[in-house]
């Protein structure tokens, strides 16, 4: 009697899609889930879950009710709740393991001491990133002055990353004409540019 009362209590306090979600269970499993649920301390919850830990096991319990249900066989030495009990178990117990290690790794995030904001740290690739965008655009306007089939397979080869192959069998033309043509367009974008090397030549 004690037991159902508190497993009315709980029951009380969850959402309502998740009482339904219980309702639904097989009776013996719908009390094999409080059971599993008060077995993990849900009063004591990792900061992450800190406002609906409570619900969090509970979600993970139902699931695994099911589980429970479809794997169960009745010819089997065990009832339907003393199988529920032990599957529902085992999820919960994978899942604290898992919310609960990480929750210990977790640590506070730095925070300015005068103005209390998170400190934000410089990102290591941040230049690299701006600067490669920079250049992509400063090569995508030089090829703007190149004539359209100079255009085009300068942009196939610089944005696109096709080699000579790919782009001489685009053209329906011969490897080294390919190669020639981008001779060509590198020295003209190289002073366009007004870089002595180019990044990428043939």
């Amino acid at each position: 009697m004690n037991r159902k009362s508190t497993h009315s209590q709980r029951f009380r306090c969850l959402l309502h899609d998740l009482q339904r979600a219980i309702l639904d269970l097989p009776e013996p499993l719908q009390h094999a889930v409080h059971y599993a649920v008060a077995r993990c301390q849900p009063q004591y919850a990792p900061r992450p879950y800190a406002d609906d830990w409570r619900e969090e096991l509970y979600h993970e319990a139902v699931v695994a009710a099911w589980e429970a249900y479809q794997t169960y066989d009745p010819d089997c030495n065990a009832s339907l709740y003393g199988w529920g009990v032990r599957v529902i178990g085992q999820r919960l117990q994978a899942f604290c393991d898992s919310v609960w290690g990480a929750a210990k790794r977790e640590c506070e995030y730095p925070c300015d001491e005068e103005t209390g904001k998170p400190v934000e740290f410089p990102d290591p690739n941040a230049f690299e990133a701006v600067a490669g965008r920079i250049l992509v655009c400063a090569v995508q306007q030089a090829l703007q002055g190149l004539a359209t089939l100079d255009a085009q397979v300068g942009a196939w080869y610089l944005l696109e990353g096709l080699n000579e192959q790919a782009i001489a069998a685009r053209l329906g033309v011969s490897q080294p004409a390919v190669s020639k043509q981008l001779k060509r367009i590198l020295a003209e974008l190289r002073r366009e540019l007004g870089v002595e090397n180019a990044e990428k030549s043939p």
